[in-house]
């Protein structure tokens, strides 16, 4: 994936902490990017990523239903 560039705000898995995170910046001469929280927080710098499937956009949105409960 030499050629691909995140997105702005596109979903990104970081592979070391199983975590997803939505792209806020990118440094062209270090490819480096800088993730948020989908529900926004702290920004982090992954040094191991790749851009989220369809399953887990799906794991992402069951995540923060999740988070957020349901009321009963």
């Amino acid at each position: 994936m030499a050629d691909w560039i995140p997105q702005p705000l596109e979903l990104i898995l970081d592979l070391e902490r199983d975590r997803f995170g939505v792209v806020v910046g990118w440094d062209h001469d270090t490819r480096r990017i800088t993730l948020r929280p989908p529900e926004g927080g702290r920004t982090w710098h992954p040094t191991r990523y790749r851009r989220a499937t369809a399953t887990d956009k799906l794991r992402a949105r069951v995540n923060k239903l999740n988070k957020e409960g349901r009321p009963w």
